[in-house]
């Protein structure tokens, strides 16, 4: 089966299918890049959760030497940017957490069936919220997604806490890092049908040149 991560994915549900070459090529080509941007601020979230708070410094000047230690032209900026992303968490979202449950950072996926492919991807990490609920977190601080491709990136990423995370989308919990505020989402018949095209179309596409 034909595996697809649901960030490749929810880039191309609305893209017309005559850009999907290029796209797919840039998509490929940034991935890595996109994934390692903000991981020193969503490990030390992490961290900073599961300690209850405490060693904030330390968990902070780590964060700090791993975004310096990734090198290239705008080390500067990321070492702000995951800094900045960290305060607002820090300031925003840690009171409404109760207990943090667990990350799943860097735990194997096991993927899931949708559509034809196997979908790959994860929230960051699961807690309970000050109302008591669990809820499944994602860290959302990048500054280039359409609004398009977040809604499509979510549904995804909703489906694969159905089906791997024992909840349901209602529990994804989305932190918006760069506006400070929670971006009140819901699962959607039209943006989940528009996922389930294009997946079926890119499980074709794909096929076609193995």
């Amino acid at each position: 089966m034909t595996t697809a991560h649901i960030y490749t994915l929810s880039r191309l549900v609305h893209a017309g299918p005559r850009s999907w070459e290029q796209l797919l090529a840039s998509i490929e080509e940034g991935k890595s890049y996109a994934f390692s941007y903000y991981l020193p601020m969503r490990e030390a979230v992490a961290h900073f959760c599961a300690s209850r708070g405490q060693r904030r410094d330390q968990i902070v000047r780590e964060m700090i030497a791993r975004a310096r230690a990734s090198g290239g032209i705008r080390r500067a900026n990321r070492t702000k940017d995951n800094l900045d992303a960290f305060e607002t968490f820090e300031e925003v979202f840690f009171p409404e957490i109760d207990r943090f449950r667990k990350n799943f950072l860097h735990e194997k996926q096991p993927g899931c069936e949708f559509e034809g492919l196997t979908l790959q991807g994860a929230p960051h990490f699961e807690v309970v919220d000050s109302d008591g609920r669990k809820r499944h977190v994602f860290l959302h601080a990048a500054k280039n997604w359409s609004r398009e491709d977040l809604l499509a990136y979510l549904e995804l990423l909703g489906i694969v806490i159905e089906k791997n995370y024992g909840g349901d989308s209602r529990s994804l919990w989305v932190m918006d890092l760069k506006a400070g505020e929670e971006i009140r989402w819901r699962s959607s018949a039209r943006v989940r049908k528009n996922c389930r095209a294009a997946a079926r179309l890119y499980g074709r596409l794909i096929s076609t040149t193995i």
